[in-house]
């Protein structure tokens, strides 16, 4: 009986042997598997939020996302992406005024420093507040800005 007993326990040890190495290795594969599931969603923080609006201005493509929350529990903190990104090579610098919400108004000039990164922001509207990001990600520069509710 014990050796009867012994069977099953040394193949379920045997099949994890061969499966912890494989789910190990197939860690990104299972993990894009999984994201992909339906009730899996990426928060608009880490996302930057859904596009609002793109256009061309100085031969620079500009799309503006949808302010939102940058906080889980206080709704008055919000932030903005903008994304610089042009057909070829990205400028040595960027000088923009944008209007966030599209209101006609501007709401806040950025300047940036392509080769350096150094990013500088103009308040134009009193929910403009500071600016949280400025990163080259791949081919497009991202800036992100802080707003007030």
């Amino acid at each position: 009986m014990k050796r009867l007993l012994s069977i099953p326990a040394y193949l379920w040890a045997f099949i994890c042997l061969l499966l912890v190495p494989i789910t190990f290795i197939q860690n990104g594969a299972f993990a894009r598997q999984l994201a992909k599931l339906p009730f899996m969603k990426v928060h608009p923080v880490y996302s930057g939020g859904e596009l609002n609006r793109k256009y061309e201005e100085d031969s620079l493509f500009i799309a503006v996302n949808q302010p939102v929350k940058a906080a889980l529990f206080n709704d008055s903190k919000q932030m903005v992406q903008v994304t610089f990104s042009t057909k070829g090579q990205l400028p040595e610098w960027i000088d923009q005024t944008i209007d966030y919400n599209f209101d006609g108004k501007p709401d806040f000039s950025v300047n940036i420093h392509t080769k350096d990164g150094k990013t500088t922001l103009a308040p134009l509207d009193p929910t403009v507040k500071s600016l949280w990001a400025s990163s080259k990600v791949k081919d497009v520069w991202i800036v992100r800005v802080n707003l007030e509710k």
